[in-house]
């Protein structure tokens, strides 16, 4: 018994049927119902019931499959892994990262180059979370700062510093005369907010609801970026992280705290728990944890 028949078992299982699997594996039918026969004949019992219209499992069968959709997971898993270590003479980290860290990473990446200047950093915005766990799980980056706690037993997300979101506004709009801004004061506000399925909505839209204020949302944005400019463009106001304007503040833009517990946050590192890092990128982690 070998990965390649078991592929071919899963592939049929999956397909319901011979004609469908072969096709996805591009062999001929007569070659694949020959080796699931040839497996079958090696572990000693039937896998499949085969009838004129479709394929079932047998009892053992079922829990054939299940053991083999482990294993063929390990084995995607081992064969990344072992491209990675081929990979890691090529001397490149990929660092998943949201917008509003783009003033903290900068001190992290200048020791890195003092410490690895043959080191070559790709930096992936990664955003949402159903991204980043695609984007760890397929390595696509070896690490991702986000504002997501993933909670899965193969991800570990350590928290690394707090982060405030704050009222962004035009610096001639009437609230920016005011020291202190209520949410209420923001009710019926053309509001410019992130797209739907971004943890900051979800952390604006909850201060809103528990303060029982509805938000007159007339633009939604992808990136910070584009909000910070429809702001000053006197569009519209928005609620974003103070880390992602930095120390100086525009003199287009006006900025307030606000008084609620859904505008406080944690940005996170999240990477996979048991995945090999060739020691050059673990460096990176371990100095980010270190912050």
């Amino acid at each position: 018994m070998d990965v390649k028949q078991l592929r071919y078992f899963v592939a049929v299982v999956n397909e319901r049927g011979f004609s469908g699997a072969a096709a996805k594996l591009h062999l001929s039918q007569p070659s694949l119902s020959k080796a699931i026969r040839t497996l079958e004949g090696q572990i000693g019992f039937q896998l499949l019931e085969r009838t004129t219209k479709r394929v079932d499992l047998t009892e053992s069968g079922r829990v054939f499959y299940q053991r083999a959709l482990h294993i063929l997971a390990e084995m995607d898993i081992f064969e990344k892994e072992v491209n990675e270590v081929k990979a890691a003479g090529s001397g490149e980290v990929r660092l998943g990262m949201i917008e509003s860290v783009k003033n903290w990473i900068p001190d992290v990446l200048g020791w890195y180059r003092e410490e690895y200047p043959d080191m070559h950093v790709v930096l992936k915005e990664v955003l949402g979370r159903t991204d980043i766990e695609q984007a760890l799980r397929e390595y696509e980056v070896h690490i991702c700062l986000t504002n997501e706690f993933i909670d899965t037993p193969d991800i570990v997300t350590a928290p690394l510093y707090k982060e405030n979101l704050v009222l962004v506004m035009h610096a001639d709009h009437p609230l920016a005369n005011r020291i202190d801004v209520e949410l209420k004061h923001l009710e019926g506000e053309p509001f410019i907010i992130t797209s739907k399925g971004f943890q900051t909505r979800v952390n604006i839209t909850e201060a809103f609801k528990k303060a029982e204020i509805s938000m007159n949302v007339c633009y939604d944005a992808d990136r910070f970026e584009t909000i910070l400019t429809l702001v000053e463009a006197g569009i519209g106001i928005s609620i974003i992280p103070r880390n992602y304007i930095g120390g100086t503040v525009p003199e287009t833009l006006a900025i307030r705290e606000l008084d609620s517990p859904s505008l406080k946050r944690t940005v996170y590192l999240a990477y996979v728990k048991n995945r090999y890092r060739p020691p050059a990128v673990e460096a990176l982690l371990q100095k980010m944890l270190s912050i």
